[in-house]
């Protein structure tokens, strides 16, 4: 992968922390199961009713889904530069309750290693990444939008369809429940909410 490629997709390194604790106790529910869940659920509904959906529903569906992430991902740009630059002598600690760590190139070493994030550094990676893949929606949406997206699939419009509705609802549903965790997250680890 070119180096300039590598240093775009940084943010997405948020995807690849990870803890201790198993499958169906880590961030992976939020990341995958439950817009999962939600997404199937919802496109076996649109593929079984049709008729219970109104015909420019993708169109309009994406387009408020290109409004809410004109709205969002300036919260989150925000929060970033907040996080990042908040004097707080607590942000700077490992997380408490869990290890969480990313794999790290030692260029000294010339292998991997496997680095323990801090509050900071793990909040950061979660708003990177939240902005980072509503900046992808918008370009995807900006470029797409204008063209016949009918014509150029042809026989094709129909699963085609069906798939854009599935990958619609995934991506709200896992942009939903990692901003709610995002929100959720701060309040617990960063305000001490549950301590003692």
């Amino acid at each position: 992968m070119p180096w300039w490629l590598w240093e775009l997709l940084r943010s997405f390194k948020f995807l690849s922390a990870s803890g201790q604790e198993g499958f169906w106790r880590s961030k992976r529910i939020y990341e995958l199961v439950i817009p999962l869940v939600i997404s199937a659920s919802s496109a076996a509904v649109y593929v079984k009713w049709p008729a219970f959906f109104q015909t420019d529903l993708l169109s309009k569906f994406s387009a408020s889904l290109f409004q809410f992430m004109v709205f969002v991902v300036p919260f989150h740009l925000a929060a970033l530069a907040a996080i990042a630059t908040f004097a707080r002598s607590n942000m700077d600690k490992p997380l408490r309750g869990a290890d969480v760590s990313i794999r790290v190139w030692d260029n000294a070493d010339s292998q991997y290693f496997y680095k323990s994030l801090t509050l900071r550094q793990y909040t950061c990676l979660l708003f990177g990444y939240l902005c980072s893949i509503g900046l992808t929606f918008i370009v995807i949406f900006v470029l797409l939008s204008g063209l016949n997206l009918e014509w150029l699939l042809g026989d094709w419009v129909g699963p085609a369809k069906q798939l854009t509705f599935f990958l619609l609802m995934f991506f709200l549903a896992h942009y939903a429940t990692l901003t709610v965790y995002a929100i959720t997250f701060l309040f617990d680890k960063v305000n001490g909410i549950d301590e003692k």
